[in-house]
């Protein structure tokens, strides 16, 4: 009702990590777009983790398989730098990109 309970969000940061570069003027950007961007963003490294992984466990070439690891890591730590300004959504993507990585 009064916003208590709400964390404060830094927009400027938040704006940097969905945009990868500052905004001139990231106060003008809402919330709800910048969620929206991050869910996209964050589909898109689930999907190319996901598929990664499925390679991994498919391929006998020991040089595609270490391009989809390396790949991989890559995309999941663009996600990590999502992590601080996701909702509980977006860090069960996070989670399960996670947990898909997991022995490789």
């Amino acid at each position: 009702m009064f916003g208590f309970g709400k964390k404060k969000v830094d927009k400027g940061a938040w704006a940097e990590a969905v945009y990868g570069q500052k905004l001139k003027h990231p106060e003008e950007e809402t919330e709800e777009r910048l969620s929206a961007l991050t869910t996209g963003i964050l589909m898109q490294h689930h999907r190319i983790i996901m598929d990664s992984v499925r390679i991994i466990h498919t391929t006998r070439n020991t040089d595609t398989k270490q391009g989809r690891i390396d790949l991989c890591h890559k995309h999941f730590q663009e996600m990590l730098k999502l992590k601080p300004f996701c909702n509980k959504e977006q860090l069960a993507m996070i989670q399960n990109a996670e947990e898909a990585m997991r022995g490789i």
